[in-house]
């Protein structure tokens, strides 16, 4: 790697190597790039123009690079099982909603260059009528929330005076990422573990119910055919008598 960024360097009057590091750690850091960001703009444009080197380097160190040039913002997801980020239940099921949200935008044309616009009024709306959990109080909302930030999934705005615990959201299309395909059926396995305990001890109940049974029959059997040679014995030994 190092040998191919010294021939990019050679070729470029624009760029250092300074350049790329910088470049490197920014995706590092946060995930996701994005061409409108200003702190964005210039590593954004960078990576753009060496994709086959940045490609190659997250390879090298197992991730994923992904850029979406009509949707202006490229970034790194990691590989294998841990693609999958380590959050909490509630920040699941948060994040679940989000997807939603941003599809049932985008299924009524809100849309607007890959961003869908929401609040945390309506987010929490729709965590509670999918989950019918508590929704996060407010401390540990804002909690999700920045986390949520950091990884560029939502731009958080600023909310009105009149209504300053309603936070203005705007959902980028990098939910798409990070929130695979079969999100639905997350949310729906997610939502009531309980319920899904309780489920596998009934079937525990009932596969120990089968096994009983057949056990019952099984010794039923065996008392059927111990009764069954007892009766052939004692016709033996009549016989033996008679003679």
């Amino acid at each position: 790697m190092l040998g191919d960024l010294q021939k990019i360097i050679g070729r470029s009057d624009q760029y250092q190597a300074s350049d790329f590091n910088r470049a490197a750690n920014q995706l590092l850091t946060n995930q996701f790039l994005y061409a409108e960001r200003p702190g964005h703009r210039e590593s954004y444009f960078l990576v753009a123009s060496h994709v086959d080197y940045f490609t190659n380097l997250f390879e090298a160190i197992g991730w994923t690079f992904v850029h979406q040039p009509d949707e202006a913002y490229m970034g790194i997801l990691p590989k294998g099982e841990e693609r999958f980020m380590r959050l909490r239940l509630d920040e699941s099921l948060l994040l679940l909603c989000v997807r939603q949200q941003y599809e049932q935008k985008l299924e009524s044309f809100e849309v607007e260059a890959g961003q869908a616009y929401t609040s945390t009024d309506d987010l929490l709306t729709l965590y509670e009528n999918l989950t019918g959990k508590e929704i996060p109080n407010e401390t540990r909302l804002k909690e999700i929330l920045s986390l949520f930030s950091r990884h560029g999934v939502i731009e958080r705005g600023k909310a009105d005076e009149m209504d300053p615990k309603n936070i203005p959201l705007k959902i980028n299309p990098v939910i798409r990422q990070v929130v695979v395909e079969d999100y639905i059926r997350q949310l729906e396995a997610l939502c009531d573990p309980e319920e899904q305990i309780e489920a596998m001890l009934d079937e525990a109940v009932d596969q120990a119910e089968v096994t009983a049974d057949d056990a019952e029959e099984e010794q039923q059997e065996n008392e059927e055919n111990s009764v069954a040679v007892n009766e052939t014995e004692n016709v033996a030994a009549e016989e033996v008598t008679a003679e």
